[in-house]
């Protein structure tokens, strides 16, 4: 009798790797607080895009690059919209 191996299983791959670089999720994150205060729809739009690929690359900081974005574009929104009514008695 001869040693074959072991039985045939079909091969189940894990769960790919996650990703040990964080650099799309660090600019996400500087694009989102500097949307605070210069050009929330720019900088924060590009932000959130940032944040989204760096997720699907798995990206460990991915989340909050997306969270400061959206907070960025919303919270500078509302900045922007108080200082101009503010300036032109609106």
């Amino acid at each position: 009798m001869s040693y074959t191996g072991p039985p045939n299983q079909p091969y189940q791959p894990g769960p790919p790797p996650a990703n040990d670089s964080n650099t799309l999720s660090i600019v996400g994150i500087v694009l989102g607080a500097v949307a605070f205060i210069f050009c929330p729809p720019g900088f924060g739009i590009a932000g959130m895009v940032c944040g989204f690929v760096a997720k699907s690359k798995q990206e460990r900081l991915a989340p909050v690059a997306i969270g400061v974005s959206v907070a960025g574009l919303v919270i500078g929104m509302v900045l922007g919209f108080l200082v101009f009514s503010g300036m032109y008695g609106a």
